[in-house]
């Protein structure tokens, strides 16, 4: 599907992010009865609209990696320009719309697999814990937002931090294991959890609280 930058500006928009100075305005177009997710940097200023660019061409190349891999991405369209990606609309719930319903556990087994699956091609996606970032649809899950994501090959420096890595994702699990289906969690995972939220507290950048600190 060949999405332009005239496409774009010829399309209503619905958006579910705009105006965020350092984020892309995020929005939903029609093109031929199917909608497009557009991540946009295109409008933004100064440095936002320079990094806007590299996160795009970054992502799209992300993309293109894991469609060629997995089912569980949604499919990418393309570039309109360098400053944005058009990428498949998956109509669904988000992990962050399914707090305590314990019918959807099996989502989180699901994002168990995926990064069972990921980790095996030697790709770590690095931000799972964003409730936003993984859509249950019918019996699937969906992951999205690959900007951060890694791909580590044979020779790379960044080989030594692969458990980091690992755990990165794999700690996401537990967390939603927690927000989803509580009851089902484990002696030795509800241990597990009370450590990585006590690493947590330990980092210095959006620092959380303390676990049973108010």
């Amino acid at each position: 599907m060949n999405v332009t930058r005239k496409t774009i500006e010829l399309s209503p928009k619905k958006y579910l992010l705009k105006g965020k100075k350092r984020q892309a305005d995020v929005y939903i177009i029609v093109v031929n009865g199917k909608r497009i997710v557009i991540k946009d940097y295109l409008y933004k200023k100064g440095l936002t609209k320079l990094y806007g660019k590299i996160l795009a061409k970054r992502e799209f190349s992300h993309y293109i990696k894991v469609n060629n891999l997995f089912d569980f991405f949604p499919q990418l369209y393309g570039m309109p320009d360098k400053y944005s990606i058009a990428i498949e609309y998956i109509d669904g719930k988000t992990f962050g719309d399914v707090e305590g319903k314990e019918e959807y556990c099996f989502a989180v087994e699901k994002l168990k697999e995926c990064i069972s699956k990921m980790h095996r091609s030697n790709i770590y996606h690095l931000d799972l814990r964003k409730r936003g970032n993984i859509i249950i649809k019918d019996e699937k899950i969906y992951l999205i937002d690959l900007a951060s994501m890694i791909h580590l090959t044979q020779f790379s420096i960044l080989n030594i931090f692969k458990p980091v890595f690992r755990l990165t994702d794999t700690s996401s699990v537990l967390k939603w294991k927690q927000f989803i289906c509580p009851s089902s969690l484990t002696k030795e995972e509800r241990k597990k959890l009370k450590q990585f939220q006590w690493i947590r507290a330990l980092w210095f950048i959006n620092k959380p609280k303390i676990p049973g600190k108010k």
